[in-house]
């Protein structure tokens, strides 16, 4: 009976320890098949049937060996979309994460420029077809193999939106580049170059940013001469506006976009990115605020094709401007220098007589069409030009200096001392050759380039902002009318008889002529030195409470600040080289009449000194549409956006926009 009991037990713990084998190896099962799971899991992607996304390696940086260059490309069905980083209205941008990296230090997703899309009023960015979103990834040990998940997750929406996502192995993803498949690195660096740059430089530069009426002005340089054909506008709020208008003219970009129902509050603490998106690549500027040097340009867009009329106004304007420049203090000397020559001539021939007059006329026109040739090229690089800039060049100067000494000698007879003859023949004004004659008419517009007339000013201003052929148009134009004079004695070379004939008075003219050039050449030795000093030259006036030399670098919005306080304030751009300004600071502007006037109206002045170059001065001047000084513009309570004043300026003048400004 024990034996039974014994068997039965036995047969009992035998089937107990089967029972537990066959439950442990149950557990075991379930276990290994959960991790199998789980590590599927991993790796599987759910199939798409509007929307294909596969992973494209492309290769190692040549100058980085750890920085590889890859790529996410999304085909999509008709009609169906993937969204820029930025959606616009509405969507999700795509994005990507790392899930178990090794030896992975960074990885960015890059987003080519996009497409806009309108959908019931809804506009949005993102890409349609096919796209590549171009990724960088940067290894922390180019030996050593990178390995983990990269997960891609993006909406995609065509009637409806669906959200998506795709998860590659790395570890297979690394395998690829050990055979390069030159086929996928030419797809992905083709969207790789439609990937906004970001501009550091100043070829795209902000000048001016302001915000009115709900409309916000943008003008930036354009040194590139880059035409977009898109711009996308964004806030650091993350809020994308509309599509501005805008357009491009002579090395500037004009940008206005239409902002409703946000104030003014709301926008002055907000800097903006612009992403320009042109042909053959695209620009990106970041952090640009909303307001940088507060200016009354308006950008009409609905006429800007009229904004540059060549018509006969114009082309009055500039036979005015250069008829003018005869006598002005720059050119006045030369001129009678000129009707010395005349009269030394009434004695030739007609032929000879209209030969000589016609080989300082064309001197005239030859130097304004190389002047013309000077801002064409100059404009095409980018840089900035205005009239009378020249004089801040030293090597310029230091020509002017030898040619204005070598008239005076000459005019005080020192030549026909010290000179060959045959560079006395060259120079002389008696020699039978015409080239004398021709460098006459050179002279001539060389000294007349520091003035600015009425009229100057505006057909400088057409010429500069217009086309090619409007430039070389204008400048010749004023070429003839400062010919005029010439012009007319030659057709009319009867004239000269009614000037006396040559006599001691004309000996003694010669000796004032070559003490007014002497003068000249004394001048601009002083602005040689200057130049040259290593001191910044600050303006003396006599009213020196009321006078302040205005630093427009760090504090452009001094005007418009001073003005909303209530008080009057006159800016006055000069220097030493501009003839006109100081003839209206002599007459005018230190006058003791309007120095009266300016204390009793507590009128500030804010001094700008442009003797040498000076970058702020040229982006402020190339702002309000000038390219040369003298310049003069009053603010005021009533005035706060400022007006400008004539080049010439009178008591008159000064008198009546301060008052108005009050």
């Amino acid at each position: 009976m024990c034996n039974k009991l014994i068997n039965l037990n036995w047969k009992k713990l035998v089937i107990l320890v089967l029972c537990l084998i066959s439950y442990n190896f149950v557990v075991v099962s379930e276990l290994f098949a959960n991790i199998s799971l789980k590590s599927e899991k991993l790796t599987s992607n759910e199939n798409y049937e509007f929307v294909d996304i596969e992973i494209l390696a492309g290769k190692k940086n040549n100058k980085n060996n750890s920085k590889f260059l890859g790529g996410i490309k999304v085909t999509l069905l008709p009609e169906w979309k993937i969204y820029w980083k930025n959606p616009g209205d509405a969507g999700l941008p795509p994005s990507i994460s790392l899930e178990n990296g090794n030896n992975i230090k960074s990885i960015n997703l890059l987003f080519p420029s996009p497409t806009r899309f309108n959908f019931y009023d809804i506009e949005t960015l993102g890409y349609e077809n096919e796209v590549i979103f171009p990724i960088e990834i940067q290894v922390l040990d180019s030996n050593i193999p990178l390995s983990g998940q990269l997960v891609f997750n993006a909406q995609v929406c065509s009637k409806i939106c669906v959200p998506i996502k795709k998860i590659f192995n790395l570890t297979s993803f690394d395998n690829k580049y050990k055979n390069i498949n030159l086929l996928n690195f030419n797809k992905i660096n083709k969207y790789l170059l439609k990937v906004p740059l970001l501009s550091k430089d100043n070829k795209l530069e902000l000048l001016s940013s302001n915000f009115q009426n709900n409309v916000l002005n943008v003008i930036l340089s354009n040194k590139n001469n880059f035409k977009p054909y898109d711009i996308i506008i964004e806030d650091s709020k993350s809020r994308i506006y509309q599509k501005p208008n805008f357009y491009t003219k002579n090395s500037l970009m004009y940008i206005s976009l239409n902002i409703d129902q946000i104030d003014e509050g709301y926008l002055s603490d907000l800097k903006f990115n612009y992403t320009f998106i042109g042909d053959k690549y695209s620009l990106e500027k970041k952090d640009i605020p909303i307001n940088i040097l507060l200016s009354n340009v308006v950008v009409d867009f609905k006429s800007k094709s009229q904004l540059y009329v060549f018509n006969f106004e114009i082309i009055l304007i500039a036979l005015l401007g250069g008829f003018i420049l005869n006598f002005m203090p720059c050119v006045l000397p030369v001129l009678s220098l000129k009707m010395i020559q005349i009269i030394n001539y009434r004695n030739s021939s007609k032929l000879e007589f209209r030969s000589k007059i016609f080989a300082s006329i064309l001197g005239i026109l030859s130097s304004f069409i190389v002047l013309a040739i000077s801002v064409y090229f100059i404009k095409i690089t980018g840089d900035n030009v205005g009239w009378g800039i020249q004089f801040q060049n030293k090597y310029f100067l230091f020509f002017m200096i030898v040619l204005t000494l070598i008239f005076s000698f000459n005019l005080f007879g020192f030549f026909q001392f010290y000179l060959p003859s045959k560079l006395l023949n060259f120079l002389s004004y008696r020699g039978s050759g015409l080239i004398g004659d021709f460098l006459s008419g050179v002279f001539m517009t060389l000294l007349a380039t520091p003035c600015t007339a009425p009229f100057v000013g505006t057909a400088i201003g057409f010429a500069l902002a217009g086309s090619t052929f409007e430039i070389f148009t204008i400048f010749l134009l004023m070429g003839i009318g400062l010919s005029l004079p010439l012009i007319i004695f030659s057709i009319f070379p009867q004239l000269v008889s009614f000037i006396p004939k040559p006599g001691n008075w004309l000996n003694v003219f010669k000796k004032i002529m070559g003490l007014f050039l002497l003068g000249t050449s004394i001048w601009l030795i002083s602005l040689f030195l200057n130049l040259n000093a290593n001191f910044i030259n600050i303006s003396k006036n006599k009213n020196s409470e009321n006078v302040l030399n205005w630093d427009l670098k760090s504090n452009p919005f001094l005007p418009q600040k001073l003005a909303k306080e209530g008080k009057v304030v006159l800016i006055d751009i000069t220097a030493d080289w501009c003839i006109t300004c100081k003839v209206n600071k002599t007459i005018v502007l230190d006058s003791k009449e309007v120095l009266n006037f300016l204390k009793k109206n507590n009128v500030i002045t804010l001094r700008l000194d442009w003797t040498k170059p000076n970058e702020d001065i040229s982006k402020f001047l190339l702002i309000k549409k000038k390219y040369g000084i003298p310049y003069n513009e009053v603010y005021g309570p009533l005035n706060l956006n400022g007006k400008i004043l004539p080049e010439l300026l009178s008591k008159e003048i000064i008198f009546k926009y301060v008052n108005a400004s009050k």
